[in-house]
């Protein structure tokens, strides 16, 4: 298999265009990414120890590290979990404050939590953490991958990895979820159930769920099947409550879902995203990728070697597609 890659990987390079450019220290990892109120500057967040931040005058960059959004670590306490070890942040803006989502967890199991952290300016040190959310834990999903969304003017949150894959609940306010019920917005009955990582965005009538699927990223030399790699797909409902649907009319409970990104040229296993809206630039999707090049020469799996991309996204028919 890793003899063919370069050819596979040659033929679909025209597949996609090329991604945006990237100045200054261009790693991430799970990349949550927000542009400040107050000055217009650009903050990305990662999965990492304190959570990695890095700022940018811009999408394109020149990003540059000021540190760990929560040094000390989490207030949360999971055995066998360093609870400076923190995954998947999720950051957006409400009540003239930053809330920030986090996980804890044990890799492979339903050992997880979902915490929050607030903060005013999302400088490194100025994050106040409120610990976990309440989400109540279930054998049918896993506390892990918070994305937040507004709907009708109520908190909901999207999370889930593996297990039932994709869930939603209703928040009680923007740090506990109360005494809502979770339910299913999205499953694949294929690849172990490989869905995660969802974001959900409103543009214009429809809001759009955007999540990874297939094996991710730290496999090396050591490749999955063609077409089982970590890729993006989309769903879209009028609600944002459920219902949602592929571009062939296709529930996404029923493993549904429109691919939107795959592997092309040195992006390899691209994941981890969100979308935002840049005055200039318009919708921009970003995400996480591991260089093909690196993968085919390394013998370590490291996280160190993770990439931040970003695509514009155009749409037709109702539906995003990836622009240079």
């Amino acid at each position: 298999m890793f003899g063919l890659i370069p050819l596979l990987f040659t033929a679909l390079a025209s597949a996609y265009p090329n991604r945006g450019p990237c100045t200054g220290n261009c790693w991430a990892h799970d990349p949550a990414m927000i542009q400040r109120v107050s000055d217009g500057k650009y903050f990305r967040f990662s999965t990492g120890m304190g959570i990695p931040t890095h700022s940018s005058p811009s999408v394109k960059g020149p990003w540059t590290d000021i540190g760990a959004a929560i040094p000390e670590g989490s207030s949360i306490h999971l055995d066998g979990v360093d609870s400076k070890n923190i995954w998947a942040p999720d950051v957006h803006y409400q009540n003239d404050q930053y809330y920030m989502y986090y996980v804890l967890s044990k890799i492979g199991t339903q050992t997880s939590e979902i915490g929050v952290a607030t903060s005013k300016t999302m400088e490194p040190g100025s994050w106040t953490d409120h610990g976990v959310i309440g989400l109540p834990a279930n054998n049918n999903y896993n506390r892990i991958d918070p994305a937040w969304i507004s709907i009708g003017g109520k908190n909901y949150m999207n999370f889930g990895s593996f297990w039932g894959d994709i869930y939603q609940v209703e928040m009680e306010s923007p740090l506990k979820v109360g005494g809502a019920t979770p339910y299913q917005i999205s499953w694949n009955a294929t690849l172990n159930h490989r869905e995660e990582g969802s974001y959900e965005f409103k543009h214009g009538d429809y809001y759009y769920l955007f999540y990874s699927a297939g094996i991710a990223g730290k496999y090396t030399k050591t490749f999955p099947a063609e077409g089982a790699e970590y890729h993006i797909r989309v769903c879209r409902s009028k609600t944002g409550l459920g219902d949602f649907v592929d571009a062939d009319g296709k529930s996404c409970k029923e493993t549904g879902g429109t691919m939107l990104l795959s592997s092309h040229g040195q992006v390899f296993g691209p994941g981890g995203q969100g979308v935002l809206n840049d005055k200039d630039l318009g919708v921009v999707m970003y995400y996480h990728y591991y260089p093909l090049a690196t993968k085919q020469s390394t013998t370590e799996s490291d996280n160190a070697n993770y990439r931040y991309g970003w695509n514009v996204l155009g749409w037709k028919d109702g539906w995003p597609y990836v622009k240079s």
